[in-house]
């Protein structure tokens, strides 16, 4: 009965992992329970791309390309919208915590990217 009918599909379908804004995901990036790779998987199967990943000032053109050319792949071959949101923080290194002073992000550690 239903086949008949197509739906399509608009916006986002998935669920958001952001990182710098749900405080249980920021404090296991901080402990590094998971990293990119891992939430890029995850975008493959059932979450909407890279969300607020705090990166090192110092992050080259090179690994930003890298990161934004997986997550296109990813929403070609899977036929869905991804995003990535990635914040170089201006003055932090590896392994330093972000000190943002806002309501909306929280602080976690700035992790290396692959």
């Amino acid at each position: 009965m239903f086949s008949q009918y197509y739906v399509k599909r608009i916006g986002y379908s998935g669920r958001m992992l952001p990182v710098m804004e749900d405080s249980l995901l920021a404090r296991r990036w901080s402990e590094g329970t998971f990293d990119v790779d891992g939430i890029l998987a995850y975008s493959a199967v059932c979450a909407t791309g890279l969300d607020t990943i705090p990166m090192a000032a110092d992050v080259t053109q090179r690994q930003t390309e890298r990161i934004i050319g997986d997550v296109a792949t990813l929403a070609v071959k899977w036929k869905k919208p991804l995003t990535a949101r990635l914040l170089p923080v201006k003055g932090k290194n590896i392994g330093e915590r972000t000190e943002f002073d806002d309501p909306n992000l929280l602080n976690t550690t700035i992790r290396a990217i692959p």
